[in-house]
């Protein structure tokens, strides 16, 4: 039988005490016969042949001479590369070790830090912040935008106005300064001459709220290249542009522009030459300019045409704060009584009339004239309180 090979011998005659014969007892699963003694043999490892374990206590055997094993047969088929064959050390009868040899790959790994955005990145991220800043934080955020100049102002004008501080409808104080109104009107006016190009622009803008910021930022800016988008300001349907626009170019009235729009609007006034509508329209422009150097001039112009005359004599009223009529001989003589007054003078005196209308349009003017007073529109209702009214402005005149 395979598993259990005998020579013939009793069955309870030991295998051990029949060592000449050459045979040996291969390893079965089979359980010994009854009387014998069960001998294992295990095939060492190649380099353990020579401590063969025995669990006998019979002497070994002598050494057998035997042919040298054949050659194994070379395989055809490639190693496996280096880096995936594991390295197998013997570490007993039939134990083997792998060792474990991992791949890192440096570019795979790991990701690259992203890179920062560009310059005109970061000044549009910064113009959102401003947009939304308020007046306890818009500081910090301006000085940091001064820094990206040209750039810097392109991205807030894409934002501009921002959150607005103050309701335009119902202001609680006179607008004066775009320092007022909000954050990125006043980072507008930080950036100077990188933001008037931009500010021309904003000035034609179709919102009411750009065009009113645009021009407070003008006024501020006082800029040569801004005072004929800002004439065409005067035009505009809503009077609080109109007035920020005013208030900005008498800011300018200094500049050569300024100088040369006053000398264009007094020229074509004066020219009767000229088409009546140009010479109205001139007019008007005078009165929204509340220039009061062209009172003479304006006075002169009531004895033309029905329509340039009525243009006139409404600029004349809003300069001076009265209407004298419409007969040029009572304005010459008002005229030569208070041209040296000066505009402050004729508005406080004619606070001083019985038109409560008339009063309030007077204050009005007083308001955008000085910035001051705002706190006293009660005092116009009653006309005593409109003469204690009169005297606190001539009080800060003389101041």
């Amino acid at each position: 039988m395979d598993g259990w090979q005998r020579d013939g011998a009793d069955e309870g005659e030991p295998d051990e005490e029949r060592p000449e014969r050459g045979r040996s007892v291969r390893d079965t699963l089979r359980p010994p016969a009854p009387g014998q003694t069960e001998r294992v043999s295990i095939p060492p490892p190649a380099g353990l042949r020579g401590l063969q374990t025995k669990r006998s206590s019979a002497p070994p055997p002598p050494p057998r001479l035997s042919s040298p094993p054949p050659p194994r047969p070379v395989s055809s088929r490639p190693p496996p590369p280096p880096s995936d064959r594991p390295d197998r050390r013997s570490e007993g009868p039939r134990v083997t070790a792998e060792r474990a040899v991992a791949r890192i790959d440096a570019l795979g790994s790991s990701f690259p830090e992203p890179l920062p955005p560009d310059r005109e990145q970061q000044a549009e991220k910064l113009a959102k912040d401003i947009a939304k800043a308020g007046p306890e934080s818009a500081e910090p955020l301006k000085r940091r935008l001064v820094r990206f100049e040209r750039d810097g102002a392109a991205a807030l004008a894409r934002v501009f106005p921002g959150m607005l501080w103050v309701d335009l409808s119902r202001p609680h104080r006179p607008l004066r300064s775009a320092a007022h109104l909000s954050a990125a009107a006043g980072a507008m006016v930080a950036l100077g001459d990188h933001a008037v190009p931009f500010v021309a622009q904003l000035l034609r803008a179709a919102r009411t709220e750009t065009r009113l910021a645009a021009a407070l930022v003008a006024g501020d800016l006082v800029d040569g290249a801004l005072v004929e988008p800002l004439a065409a300001r005067l035009h505009d349907d809503h009077p609080a542009v109109r007035n920020a626009a005013m208030l900005a170019l008498r800011a300018s009235a200094l500049l050569p522009e300024a100088r040369q729009l006053h000398a264009e609007l007094v020229f074509t006034l004066q020219d009767e030459k000229r088409k009546v509508e140009w010479r109205q329209r001139a007019a008007w422009t005078l009165g929204q300019l509340r220039d009061a150097a062209s009172v003479p001039h304006l006075i002169e112009a009531l004895g033309g045409e029905a329509p340039l005359a009525e243009t006139a004599r409404d600029a004349l009223r809003r300069i001076t704060g009265k209407d004298h009529g419409r007969y040029r001989f009572r304005w010459r003589s008002w005229w030569k009584r208070n041209e040296g007054a000066g505009r402050l003078g004729w508005l406080a005196a004619a606070l001083d009339q019985s038109d409560a209308k008339l009063r309030q349009k007077v204050f009005d003017e007083l308001v955008l004239l000085t910035g001051r007073g705002f706190d006293r529109r009660h005092a116009v209702t009653t006309r005593e309180g409109a003469r204690e009214l009169q005297a606190f402005f001539l009080a800060e005149r003389d101041d």
